[in-house]
């Protein structure tokens, strides 16, 4: 072959690979997949009576808790007994659920205070029944026979009582769904077991709630 054409070959071909090269460094890389649109979740509905309310039954439910352990342990009456027994079946569930409302709204948990076995006495605000003295929850542990179990009832009456009222605002000025749902439970119960303890007490029977 010519050595001229030879040469023209070589560079022909040298050309090509440095302009196939070219194309190979420009490239643009694949597009990165696009991250999946998430969604955020709708504001959860509620208001200072939602907040009041959680935070005051669980305070409530704390010391129904506790008089109905004492109850369960040292009442003398099978009635007595068999109704702190309930009562203390109700509370654990109750308080949980509260709890994961005040969590998620981003509030504060009434403090259960180290060092003591007497839950503290939830602040019921205006209007509201009056919660029996902390020196009248202590005395009760001085107290056994049937002077235990009428100081048991005298003190869970106005737990109750608390209870209700406080569900009675929540369904009247509430606005969260599931709150007040649970308002609406709490009234029913926490009535039925209110007649019960006045009866227990021989009280008479109260006004239609």
């Amino acid at each position: 072959m010519n050595p001229a054409r030879t040469l023209a070959v070589i560079a022909a071909v040298l050309a090509g690979g440095l302009a196939l090269g070219g194309c190979a460094t420009t490239q643009a890389p694949p597009a990165a997949p696009v991250a999946p649109v998430v969604k955020a979740s709708p504001t959860v509905q509620f208001n200072d009576t939602d907040v009041t309310f959680a935070q005051q039954l669980i305070a409530l439910r704390r010391q129904a808790l506790w008089l109905a352990q004492q109850g369960v342990e040292r009442a003398q009456a099978v009635g007595v007994k068999q109704l702190a027994t309930q009562i203390a079946a109700e509370q654990g569930p109750q308080i949980q659920q509260l709890t994961t409302w005040l969590t998620q709204w981003g509030l504060p948990v009434p403090a259960m205070p180290s060092g003591t076995a007497l839950p503290p006495l939830p602040s019921m605000g205006p209007g509201m029944p009056s919660m029996p003295p902390a020196q009248e929850l202590s005395q009760l542990q001085s107290l056994s026979g049937e002077q235990f179990d009428q100081k048991f009832l005298e003190l869970m009456i106005p737990n109750h009582e608390g209870a209700i009222a406080s569900a009675t605002a929540e369904l009247a000025n509430g606005v969260n769904p599931s709150a007040k749902q649970l308002a609406e439970q709490v009234k029913t119960s926490q009535s039925a077991e209110l007649e019960q303890l006045r009866q227990l007490l021989g009280a008479a029977p109260s006004p239609t709630e």
